[in-house]
């Protein structure tokens, strides 16, 4: 199978292979007495119209293989660049048939790309956007993950290595359960307190992992008040 540096410098190559037999039918095709201005515009734009399309459609065929954030950014490239290839062409098409002057065209053709590129920058803008919003979003909801799965391994550790200590377990059940209604937060503050009573929780599991340590209910009862008060305090934050 081959990698996909190799297909990148295929599609370089046929990219070029394009530009060249565009040229060569040019001046095949034209006689050098119609190698005027609007003749060298024509060429130019329908170089820009091929080199538009054709990575676009390398692109579309690599890149949508799985979801991505760059989908909804490739969709708007792809009407924008249909709409600029199609009034491109039927602009160089009236320009032949119309014989249309030279700035006329120039100054069309001009604005049809400035029109496209800024099209282009807006999708780009907005893709770098959502890749920023998923980003935050993954960063918050990991932080959470990450406290209900220290709760969720703390209950299983009562369970295993102290199951008479039913009452310690009730509490870190009853934390477990309000952390399953928080909701994921960027606040700061959100943040700490979530970090505080991971570091509470996994200090709960230290104690039980060591058989030297005294489970006596006093030190217990300490981390648990503490957790329970950076929890309420969790639950108070609802800025995102």
């Amino acid at each position: 199978m081959q990698s996909k540096s190799q297909i990148s410098r295929l599609f370089v190559l046929l990219y070029f292979v394009g530009i060249a037999l565009i040229i060569l039918a040019f001046f095949l095709l034209v006689s050098p007495g119609w190698r005027i201005h609007c003749a060298w515009l024509d060429l130019a734009v329908v170089c820009v119209v091929f080199s538009i399309n054709f990575p676009l459609l390398s692109i579309w065929r690599i890149g949508t293989s799985s979801f991505n954030a760059k989908i909804p950014a490739l969709s708007l490239l792809g009407l924008c660049d249909l709409l600029y290839s199609c009034l491109a062409l039927g602009l160089l098409f009236c320009g032949v048939n119309y014989a249309l002057p030279f700035r006329i065209q120039l100054v069309c053709q001009m604005g049809l790309l400035f029109a496209g590129t800024t099209v282009v920058a807006i999708a780009w803008r907005s893709s770098a956007h959502a890749n920023d919003v998923a980003a935050e979003e993954q960063s918050t909801r990991s932080g959470l993950e990450d406290l209900k799965a220290a709760l969720s391994n703390c209950e299983a550790d009562f369970s295993t290595k102290a199951p008479n200590r039913n009452r310690e377990r009730q509490l870190i059940v009853k934390l477990k359960e309000d952390a399953r209604y928080l909701s994921p937060s960027l606040d700061p503050s959100a943040i700490s307190h979530e970090k505080q009573i991971v570091a509470l929780v996994d200090e709960i599991r230290l104690r039980l992992d060591d058989p030297g340590a005294p489970l006596t209910p006093s030190p217990l009862d300490e981390l648990f008040e503490q957790c329970a008060n950076l929890m309420a305090l969790r639950k108070q934050t609802f800025d995102r």
